[in-house]
């Protein structure tokens, strides 16, 4: 029974604690108690507990082996001490980039705010609304989710009520229970500790980020009072009338700030609450260890305040909930009202718009017939000075054809001549074209006799190449027949030797063997010689040979170096010709060139000059005509200017009476339209409030969960 018990109440605290941790957000490493299935140490939180709900009892131990949850390890100071380092460099770090990205949003709605447009106006109206209902939603939802916790908090509060009664208070384990805390009051110590080292070092970055909010806010009051300034400085007459936007101006700028408080709100509050989730479960550990031996009407107690607290959070919440919708029902009547007093506004100036340009368009109609008046003036008087002209311009005409006549005379001959010595220039260089090829036919015979010499050159250079190559073999030849005529010279000594010896033994004694290899001596003595004289006539002939040899090559070689001067020669020279033909080419187009541009140039003056003749007439013609069409226009002019006289007196009136209504129409919608945004100024500062009571009540669910872990650790 004590098994089954355990389990139960060890699968209810890993429940409590899975829900805390999704709930708050708390980080994993924090409420971490399994080691073997997610390979991490303990929590701290986890730690406590089973410290109070576990005895120092053999049987106990027994159980819990058998039940296989794990038994919490210890964990090393410094690795406790790296981990708490890096949880606090990590919030610190989110906590700093929802500043950030705070700051950077109303930044950016402030600039979107200055432009100072009526329908940007609009625009940041029904975002501020669809991200008020946004909120509100959320708080819906988070109240959801707190009264499912608080209805598992009843169940489970229900349960250990039912524990309690069924227990008794002087059991055996409740002693065992009592004896066995001052023996782990040195561990609870140490932990308690560190939570208060935690719940320090999270206080300062709490003050240090609502420092850096703070100054954040300053700085957006500050832009936003620039900004009101350089638009205010900005505003410009249009056709003598003042613009009265100041006001509406200093109402944008209000509503602006009002929105970014709201928007700043939450995530200040939101920070608030992350880093007092710390000290309430500090809180709850150091309430916990001081309730380790409490006594059976203590715990009755806390049962029924706990469950009077649970009471009031959803009291406050259901109220909180109602004035929320509530809110949000004004809210969306104002947001109506407010679209239909911009839309209102925008038909207004819409109408002031239409009423100003076409004051503008007449303006313009008459400064345009003013000027076509003075353009019509500036004609006749031109037409007067036309007129004394057009005698003296008779007179030019007719010298302008007197020299037109000339020039034609004159530009005949200067044809004839150009034409003569266009044909002299063709024939010389008829000649010259024809001196160029035969000098091009020359260079080509030239080319290919200096090919046949290098090929003759080529052949003549192999058979070298082959007569120095059998000269050096007639040289090797040689040296071995002299180096064979060496050896049989010392054998012929040898030859010599042994004859004498012989000589000397058969003086000695006659033999006849001796004689007959005497005689065999001689014989061979002989054979040599005779091979020597046939080598040493051969040596000779190859050295005459090679001597012929040599003397060929020598006289090969002085003729290939005299033809290939000759060639060199012929070749300059043929350079040389080509060069001065290609020059006096090029000077003869030359001349031809500058002859075409004199002929040109002449044809285009004589062209122009009678292009000139036929503008003068037709001017003459058109001028006449402008006269009488000039006359006919201004009297239609003068009676047309009386009639815009008179319809520019009343349309002057009327715009006037318009626009002293709309003045007055523009003033009334700014008056209420200042009122609507007052209006929904308080309804966002009604919602701040009610926002602060929804983080109350959150920290009075997280202090409920705190008190009900600790009833449960107790049980």
């Amino acid at each position: 029974m004590q098994d089954v018990e355990w389990n139960r109440m060890s699968a209810g605290l890993s429940g409590y604690i899975y829900m805390f941790t999704t709930s708050y957000n708390v980080p994993i490493e924090f409420t971490s108690w399994t080691t073997g299935r997610c390979g991490r140490e303990p929590g701290i939180l986890f730690k406590l507990l089973l410290i109070h709900t576990v005895p120092l009892t053999g049987k106990r131990v027994q159980s819990t082996k058998k039940s296989g949850i794990p038994a919490p390890r210890e964990i090393p100071q410094s690795i406790s001490r790296e981990r708490v380092s890096l949880r606090d460099q990590q919030k610190s770090s989110t906590a700093k980039k929802m500043v950030t990205s705070a700051s950077t949003s109303s930044l950016s709605t402030l600039s979107k705010h200055s432009r100072g447009s009526v329908k940007t106006k609009a625009e940041t109206v029904a975002f501020d609304k669809t991200l008020l209902e946004s909120q509100v939603r959320e708080l819906l939802a988070e109240a959801k989710t707190k009264e499912f916790e608080i209805s598992k908090l009843r169940m489970e509060l229900q349960r250990h009520k039912g524990k309690d009664s069924s227990s008794e208070p002087g059991t055996p384990e409740g002693n065992s229970e009592i004896e066995g805390t001052p023996a782990q009051s040195g561990d609870i110590q140490v932990l308690v500790g560190e939570l208060r080292e935690k719940n320090g070092r999270f206080q300062r970055e709490l003050a240090t980020l609502r420092e850096e909010n703070q100054a954040l806010k300053q700085k957006l009051i500050t832009l936003e009072s620039s900004t009101t300034l350089v638009t205010s400085s900005r505003k410009h007459s249009v056709n003598g009338v003042f613009p009265d936007n100041t006001t509406s101006d200093a109402v944008n700028g209000s509503h602006l700030k009002t929105t970014g408080d709201t928007k700043g709100s939450p995530l200040h509050s939101s920070e608030s609450s992350e880093f007092e989730k710390i000290p309430s479960l500090s809180d709850s550990v150091s309430s916990s260890i001081k309730s380790v031996v409490p006594s059976g009407t203590v715990k009755e107690l806390s049962v029924e305040s706990l469950t009077d607290r649970i009471q009031k959070m959803e009291e406050s919440h259901h109220s909180t909930a109602e004035e929320l919708q509530a809110t949000l029902q004004e809210l969306a009547d104002q947001q109506q009202v407010v679209q239909e007093l911009t839309a209102e506004n925008e038909r207004l100036v819409e109408e002031k718009g239409l009423l100003q340009t076409s004051l503008q368009q007449q303006r313009e109609r008459v400064e345009l017939l003013a000027q076509q008046n003075e353009s019509l003036l500036q004609r006749l008087r031109e037409q007067a000075q036309c007129n004394e002209a057009e005698a003296s311009r008779a007179s030019r005409v007719a010298e302008l054809e007197q020299r037109l006549a000339e020039q034609v005379e004159s530009s005949r001959f200067e044809r004839e001549k150009l034409v003569d010595i266009q044909q002299q220039l063709t024939g010389s260089l008829r000649a010259l074209e024809m001196e160029n090829q035969e000098t091009e036919i020359a260079v080509k015979s030239l080319k290919e006799e200096v090919e046949l010499l290098q090929g003759h050159l080529e052949g003549e250079k192999v058979a070298k190449d082959e007569a120095v190559r059998k000269a050096e073999e007639q040289r090797l030849a040689t040296e071995a027949l002299r180096a064979e005529s060496a050896s049989l010279k010392a054998q012929v000594e040898v030859e010599r030797q042994k004859i004498a010896e012989l000589k000397a033994v058969q003086s000695a004694s006659d033999n006849t063997e001796l004689q007959s290899l005497l005689k065999a001596a001689h014989e061979d003595r002989d054979k040599l010689e005779l091979s020597c004289m046939e080598l040493r006539q051969e040596l000779q002939q190859v050295e005459a040979d090679r001597q012929q040899l040599l003397e060929r090559v020598e006289k090969q070689e002085q003729d290939h170096k005299a033809n290939m001067l000759a060639l060199e020669e012929k070749n300059s020279d043929a350079e040389n010709q080509i060069k001065d033909l290609k020059e006096t080419i090029f000077e003869l187009e030359d001349q031809v060139e500058q002859q075409r541009a004199v002929r040109l140039h002449t044809n285009q003056t004589i062209l122009d000059l009678e292009n000139q003749i036929k503008r003068l007439e037709e001017n003459k013609a058109e001028l006449e005509k402008q006269i009488k069409a000039m006359n006919k226009q201004m009297k239609d002019e003068t009676e047309e200017w009386r009639r815009f006289q008179a319809d520019l007196q009343t349309a002057v009136v009327v715009a006037n009476d318009i626009k002293v209504e709309a003045q007055q129409e523009l003033r009334t919608l700014h008056r209420r339209l200042q009122e609507e945004q007052e209006h929904s100024a308080r309804l966002a500062s009604e919602l701040e409030q009610i926002q602060g009571a929804r983080y109350t009540v959150t920290y009075k669910l997280n202090t409920g969960l705190s008190s009900a872990i600790h009833l449960g650790s107790q049980l």
